[in-house]
């Protein structure tokens, strides 16, 4: 389910729209082929798709009895539209079928297939469990046995190149030529293409020893990993890492910008400058660290002195960890004795934004993290009447519920007020009351704050929006835009057997209204930034797939289908 449910520890965080260009609108091509992704869907007699102002087209059909039945059981464990990818121009699909279960490590593998719309299926790999398109037409797959292999059509059939025995991971940049893998022993390789799919010589060599990808980027020009000792890593450029530090306890990436604020022990003291010379054994490289830091060591303030730092005199730094800040180039010590991270909005903030707990036991700080500054908020976690606290994606402010009783008449202790402070890299402005009878923020982004209550023992919330409710049972909501207020929601959601459905609603953000009743029995939907949306209706493992359109008009795509999707990658 791509739709965030509305009732989490702090009613969860809002999706953002995706593209989808939905069936009936005007149709939007390149010379190439087609600009936008389809819908894809599947039941239980094949996969499909449908291009903007075009038809449904098959992608492929479950001709026989055996792959239906496989479909059938394997509903609710793995859904095949997500094994869907099409080439750069959208002309030429891949699809997995004939799937089977491996039950000892629970994955799916399947024949890897290739075709033109309205051509014939070319087998291009057996038992491919993930696969991603690269240039030129070809594929990087791994298969059952965690070998990866690079495929190209020839003259005759699909032939693909053994990169490595084993993989642990392996990325695609967004361009599709160049690739990053790491093997089984460690060992972390980038892979240049050139717009025709060839090889750019021989795969390079980035690091070894290394445990895991932790981050990214869309282009690969950022990239994170770590060993298994805990020493985190930086790849600028798929040039050979450098190590960031070592002894890290937890990190979390910022999206946007591809920087990482991290938690290391605090014996060891991050260098001041990166590193120049590059070293791809990691191992070696963070006993050299290891070595700097001891001397680095001797040199920093005393426990009294990072007391001091920390405004916490009753805890000793011993008992935390410190908090740095890496910028792509440098680390810098924000904090002492900081406990966690917060990584709830990291793939959503615009710029370099975290919270941080300092302290253990009964006192816990919170900071606000504003680029290589870290303010404190004046709030703690054991601050009777704090229910809730949330970053607002686009702006420097910051939003926290509380419960701040009156004395008059009876009050719920789970439900408070919403107060808004903004900041600078300096500090931290006064609060602002804004509204009042709700226990979590989901969002807020461009001023705009989405709200709600939890109702107890259930999944569900009410929904309020800078103050104005909308419903009180809603399960789910996903916004038009990342700008203003209008959105989706799914409120009275009830079950039905073993299924649960429940009403669509679209709110335009209006004051004056609380949004138009769509479509009933509603189990899953999706909405795109012109206000058009799909959805599944109905009970049962087959439901009916809708299309509803920005101006309105609703169609019927199928009768009986399973799932759909929106995108190449969710």
């Amino acid at each position: 389910m791509r739709v965030r449910k509305l009732a989490a520890a702090v009613l969860g965080l809002c999706l953002t729209a995706t593209a989808l260009w939905g069936c009936g609108k005007a149709e939007r091509t390149t010379q190439a082929g087609h600009a936008a992704d389809p819908l894809i869907w599947y039941n239980r007699s094949g996969l499909y798709a449908c291009f903007p102002g075009e038809n449904p087209q098959e992608i492929a059909g479950f001709d026989s009895a055996g792959e239906t039945n496989a479909v059938q059981r394997f509903l609710g464990r793995h859904d095949p539209t997500q094994d869907v990818r099409f080439d750069e121009t959208r002309e030429q699909v891949y699809f997995c079928r004939n799937y089977r279960e491996d039950t000892s490590y629970g994955f799916f593998s399947g024949e890897l297939c290739a075709r033109k719309f309205g051509g014939a299926v070319e087998t291009v790999a057996a038992d491919i469990v993930k696969y991603e398109p690269t240039a030129g037409g070809t594929l990087l797959a791994e298969d059952k046995t965690g070998a990866l292999s690079l495929y190209r059509r020839t003259e005759k059939s699909w032939q693909g190149e053994v990169l490595a025995a084993l993989v642990l991971d392996f990325r695609v940049s967004a361009d599709r030529q160049s690739a990053v893998y790491l093997t089984g022993d460690g060992n972390l390789y980038a892979l240049h293409l050139t717009e025709s799919g060839e090889q750019r010589g021989a795969a390079v060599k980035l690091a070894s020893g290394m445990q895991q990808i932790n981050f990214a980027s869309a282009d690969l020009r950022q990239l994170y990993c770590s060993d298994a000792g805990g020493s985190l890593c930086y790849s600028a450029d798929l040039h050979p890492v450098q190590v960031v530090s070592v002894d890290v306890d937890q990190s979390i990436f910022i999206r946007k910008t591809g920087h990482a604020y991290y938690l290391r022990d605090e014996h060891s003291v991050p260098e001041e400058q990166q590193q120049k010379k590059a070293v791809s054994d990691v191992k070696e490289r963070g006993e050299e660290l290891a070595r700097r830091e001891s001397e680095a060591a001797a040199e920093e303030p005393d426990a009294a002195s990072a007391q001091q730092q920390t405004a916490l005199s009753e805890i000793t730094p011993a008992e935390g960890k410190t908090l740095c800040y890496f910028d792509g180039t440098k680390n810098q010590i924000l904090l002492h004795n900081v406990s966690r991270l917060s990584a709830v909005y990291a793939d959503r903030v615009q710029a370099d934004r975290a919270l941080a707990w300092q302290g253990s036991g009964s006192g816990f700080s919170i900071y606000l993290l504003r680029d290589s500054a870290a303010l404190n908020t004046g709030l703690h976690l054991i601050d009777q009447g704090l229910l809730d606290l949330a970053l607002d994606a686009g702006e420097d402010k910051f939003y926290y519920v509380l419960f701040r009783p009156d004395g008059e008449g009876e009050q719920d202790p789970q439900r408070g007020t919403v107060f808004a402070r903004t900041y600078t890299a300096e500090e931290i402005e006064k609060e602002e009351a804004l509204f009042s009878g709700v226990s979590g923020i989901s969002n807020a982004q461009g001023g705009n704050v989405f709200a709600g209550a939890e109702n107890p023992n259930e999944s569900y919330a009410s929904l309020v929006v800078d103050g104005q409710q909308l419903a009180e049972r809603v399960a789910s909501y996903q916004r038009i835009s990342e700008t203003g207020k209008a959105l989706f929601y799914l409120k009275d959601v009830f079950p039905n057997g073993d299924d649960k459905g429940g009403t669509l609603v679209k709110w335009d953000g209006g004051a004056d209204n609380s949004g138009e009743e769509l479509f009933y029995g509603v189990s899953d939907y999706e909405a795109e930034e012109d206000g058009s949306a799909v959805l599944l209706t109905g009970y049962g493992d087959t439901k009916e797939l809708w299309y509803y359109g920005a101006d309105g008009t609703k169609q019927r795509l199928d009768e009986a289908a399973i799932a759909f999707r929106h995108r190449e990658s969710e």
